[in-house]
C-alpha cells in the first residue's frame, strides 16, 4: 500500500512535465522539412507584399529590358550558355518576354519542341494576419508523373512561420486530411493577407526532355532543363543575382 501511495504521484510527476516539454518543444517550434527546390524563407525583413513586388511602374507597361535591365542582362547572360551546355540550339529572350515559365519555353523550344504535360510537385502560400502572424499553407502533390491523366493526391500542411526560422504544426481539420479539396484549402486563407506564393512544377516535352523549375510570385526562381542527361540549373532568377551552372 505505502508502495503504491509513493508510485501514483511519481506517475502524475512524469506525467505533467511530459507534457510541459511537449508544450514548450511546440512553443519553440522545430525546422519545417520542405523541399529542396523551395525558396528560403527570411522572416520578418525581407518578406513583402506581393502586390507591392510585382506590380507594375506607375507610368504603364514598360518592356522588361526597361523596367528591370539588371534583370534582363542576368537573364540573357546566363541563358546563352544553355545551348552549349545540352548541346542544343536555344532561343533567345527578347526585351517584351516577361521572367516567367513561357520566356523559358519560348527559349527551350528550338530544341525541345511542345509541352506534352505539366505536372504539380508541391505549392505553398504565405499569408499574414492583421497582428502580423504569418502562416505557410504547404500542399505536397503524388501521383505519377508520366501518366498524363492519372489524379495526384495531396498532403496539406500548415504552419506558423517563427521569426527563429522555425515552423509551428498548426492542426488540420478532418476534411484538410485526407486528400482535400481546393476549397477547403482555400478556407485556410481566409481573411488573411497573401504574401508569398510559390510553386514547383515539371513540364515533360514531347521528345520526352524535362523543365523542373519554381514560380515565386509568378516569376521564375529556379529551374533545371534536362536533356539527354545534361542539366542545366538556374537559381536566383527571379532578381538580378541569378546564377547558373551545368552538370
Amino acid at each position: 500500500m505505502t508502495n503504491k501511495k509513493i508510485v501514483l504521484p511519481m506517475l502524475v510527476v512524469i506525467l505533467l512535465i511530459c507534457t510541459s516539454l511537449f508544450i514548450l518543444k511546440q512553443r519553440a517550434g522545430h525546422v519545417g522539412q520542405f523541399p529542396e527546390d523551395m525558396p528560403p524563407f527570411k522572416y520578418p525583413s525581407t518578406v513583402q507584399d506581393k502586390s507591392k513586388t510585382d506590380a507594375p511602374p506607375a507610368a504603364g507597361f514598360l518592356p522588361t529590358e526597361m523596367e528591370d535591365h539588371a534583370r534582363f542582362e542576368a537573364w540573357n547572360t546566363n541563358l546563352s550558355g544553355l545551348g552549349q551546355c545540352l548541346g542544343v540550339e536555344a532561343g533567345t529572350l527578347n526585351a517584351q518576354d516577361d521572367f516567367n515559365v513561357e520566356a523559358l519555353h519560348k527559349v527551350l523550344a528550338p530544341a525541345f519542341g511542345e509541352v506534352a504535360k505539366v505536372k504539380d510537385k508541391w505549392t505553398s502560400v504565405d499569408t499574414k494576419s492583421k497582428d502580423g502572424e504569418i502562416r505557410r499553407v504547404f500542399v505536397e502533390y503524388e501521383g505519377e508523373l508520366e501518366a498524363p491523366e492519372a489524379p495526384q493526391n495531396r498532403t496539406v500542411r500548415h504552419y506558423t512561420m517563427l521569426v527563429t526560422g522555425k515552423v509551428r504544426d498548426l492542426r488540420l481539420d478532418g476534411e484538410l486530411k485526407d486528400n482535400p479539396s481546393d476549397a477547403a484549402i482555400a478556407k485556410l486563407v481566409e481573411g488573411r493577407e497573401v504574401i508569398t506564393e510559390m510553386k514547383s512544377r515539371v513540364a515533360t516535352y514531347k521528345n520526352a526532355d524535362e523543365l523542373h523549375f519554381v514560380e515565386r510570385n509568378g516569376k521564375v526562381y529556379s529551374f533545371v532543363a534536362n536533356h539527354l542527361r545534361n542539366y542545366f540549373r538556374c537559381t536566383d532568377a527571379d532578381s538580378d543575382q541569378m546564377k547558373c551552372s551545368c552538370n
